[in-house]
């Protein structure tokens, strides 16, 4: 179970790599590979500006049947800023429904007037707000080190993101400024998909 603020891809590739070792030494412990128990990794981020179902299924699938490789093995992401909004709107009406989800993302005034409502919690308000307050989780790396990877993540892709803006601005102006060459010899030369080229040139076109 991870518990984000972001949910970038450099934070995503960090998470399935935590999961997929947890995946790897639990899968081949004792005398066969387990293809029996379920493993899941449950991902709890906080995206504001996210829209549709917080929660959303991932598991690796045949692109052509939708069909699992494995059975056993799934990641669950759920958006907690979704949830605590659905849930404020939902609770006017006197509704209960995903207190404890909201609670994962309550400040220590929120937590204190939600712990009165829900009686499970209200036999462990002490230790809930201890856990609260507790950032150590278990790690297969330092802090430091896992810190040093996600910014290079980051920067990387933000590189890639900019060289990629750079080769479609140049095909736009190949487009505008030399369309004899063709949809075959643009793509060719920046090394852009021809759909691609195509999807500039419609746009264009449009203008």
């Amino acid at each position: 179970m991870e518990v984000n603020t972001s949910f970038d891809e450099a934070t995503r590739v960090r998470n399935l790599c935590f999961f997929n070792s947890y995946y790897s030494e639990k899968v081949k412990r004792g005398k066969k590979y387990d293809t029996k128990s379920e493993f899941v990794h449950l991902d709890f981020n906080f995206i504001r500006k996210a829209k549709g179902n917080p929660r959303k299924v991932y598991q690796i699938l045949n692109t052509e049947t939708s069909k699992p490789y494995v059975k056993n093995y799934k990641i669950i992401t759920i958006n907690l800023a979704t949830i605590k909004k659905e849930w404020y709107h939902k609770n006017i009406q006197g509704k209960k429904e995903n207190i404890h989800l909201v609670m994962l993302s309550a400040d220590d005034k929120e937590l204190m007037e939600l712990s009165k409502q829900d009686e499970l919690v209200k036999e462990f308000d002490e230790k809930m707000f201890v856990l609260n307050s507790d950032g150590t989780f278990t790690r297969t790396i330092s802090e430091e080190r896992d810190q040093e990877l996600l910014m290079n993540a980051r920067l990387e892709i933000a590189e890639e993101k900019g060289k990629k803006k750079e080769k479609l601005e140049i095909a736009k102006a190949m487009l505008e400024e030399t369309p004899e060459l063709g949809i075959d010899k643009i793509s060719k030369v920046t090394g852009i998909t021809k759909g691609k080229v195509r999807q500039l040139q419609k746009k264009l076109n449009q203008h």
